[in-house]
């Protein structure tokens, strides 16, 4: 039988290789035994990397330090990002036509001007794209779909009443990868 910590990293390990191939597993409900109760939390915490790792791919530790940061979903900022660059490990090089840099596409002026972070630097724009996101979920008070919209088509157009066909469908994708709709 093996000592305790390493039954509970040989669980967790095993549960991250679940997680990775998308086959599920259930936690045990055994409160009573600390080592179930351990190993449920552990569980718990490995799922959710996974699910943030399979989004946000190479950049999931700094989109959950930034939507810490920024005390907004990991999984949202990690589905904006997978929307918006696909999370590739080029992200940081990537220049949409439009102009938008990075794994976030944060706009140069927005990100220099507004955010105050370098949209070129990593974990800048990451930090960046949650606080932006952030503050769009506080400015549509709270209506993810509202502020998915304005991430993509402006803040001042939605808020103006304007729902472009592109910004609708957008939120749709963002909110698919999340799981909301």
């Amino acid at each position: 039988m093996l000592p305790h910590g390493k039954t509970v990293a040989l669980l967790v390990t095993i549960a991250a290789l679940f997680s990775t191939q998308g086959i599920r597993t259930e936690s045990p409900r055994l409160a009573s035994d600390p080592v179930s109760a351990c190993y449920a939390d552990s569980l718990k915490n490995t799922e959710r990397l996974a699910e943030i790792a399979c989004l946000a791919g190479p950049f999931a530790k700094q989109t959950l330090r930034a939507a810490q940061k920024a005390h907004i979903s990991a999984k949202l900022v990690a589905a904006v990002m997978q929307v918006e660059s696909g999370a590739r490990p080029n992200a940081a090089r990537l220049v949409s036509p439009a102009g938008a840099v990075g794994p976030m596409q944060l706009m140069p002026a927005t990100a220099w001007h507004v955010l105050h972070v370098n949209p070129w630097n990593t974990q800048q724009n990451i930090d960046g794209g949650a606080k932006y996101l952030a503050f769009l979920l506080q400015e549509f008070r709270g209506d993810e779909h509202l502020a998915l919209m304005a991430y993509d088509a402006g803040p001042t157009v939605i808020a103006q009443g304007l729902r472009p066909k592109v910004a609708v469908a957008y939120a749709h994708r963002v909110l698919r990868l999340v799981g909301s709709v």
